[in-house]
C-alpha cells in the first residue's frame, strides 16, 4: 500500500511532527507485521525521528544543521544558496525513514515522533508512506 501526504511548515527551518497522519496510514493498510516506509521527493526536505516531548529540542537540530551547513554563496550547486545547504542536510539527516510494523502498529520508542523537516523556505511538500508485510 502506498499513500501519499501534503505538509506545510509554517516557516523555514522547522520540524513538522506527521506521527499520527503515519500511524493511519499504517492502520488502515491492514498489515499485521512488516514495515512502513516514510519518504519525500524533495531533495532539500528530510523525514527524522526524533523526541516530540521537547520542541526546543527541535530548534537545536535546526540550529545545529543551521551551523553544520550555513546558506553560503560558495556552493558549486548554481540554484538559491539557501538550497544548496537544504541538499547538504537532507542528505545527512536523510530524506527517508523504514519503521517497524508489528501488531498493526508502528514500533515507535516511548518519546519518539516522525517529521517532516523543511529547511527552505516552506510550501506545499508531499511524504509517502508504504507500508509492506502481512
Amino acid at each position: 500500500m502506498l499513500e501519499k501526504r501534503i505538509v506545510q511548515a509554517e516557516h523555514k527551518g522547522m520540524l513538522v511532527e506527521i506521527t499520527s497522519s503515519v500511524q493511519e496510514i499504517v492502520a488502515a493498510s491492514g498489515v499485521r507485521s512488516g514495515v512502513a516506509v516514510v519518504s519525500t521527493p524533495d531533495v532539500d526536505a528530510g523525514v527524522l525521528i526524533t523526541s516530540f516531548y521537547d520542541p526546543k529540542g527541535h530548534e537545536d537540530i535546526i540550529d545545529d544543521f543551521v551551523r553544520i551547513w550555513p546558506a553560503r554563496d560558495n556552493f558549486h550547486f548554481e540554484g538559491a544558496v539557501s538550497e544548496g545547504a537544504a541538499h547538504s542536510k537532507s542528505s545527512i539527516a536523510g530524506q527517508s525513514v523504514d519503521l517497524i510494523v508489528e501488531d498493526g502498529e508502528l514500533k515507535l520508542g516511548g518519546s519518539q515522533g516522525i517529521f517532516f523537516a523543511e529547511y527552505t523556505e516552506p510550501r506545499a511538500r508531499e511524504y509517502s508512506v508504504a507500508v509492506f508485510g502481512a
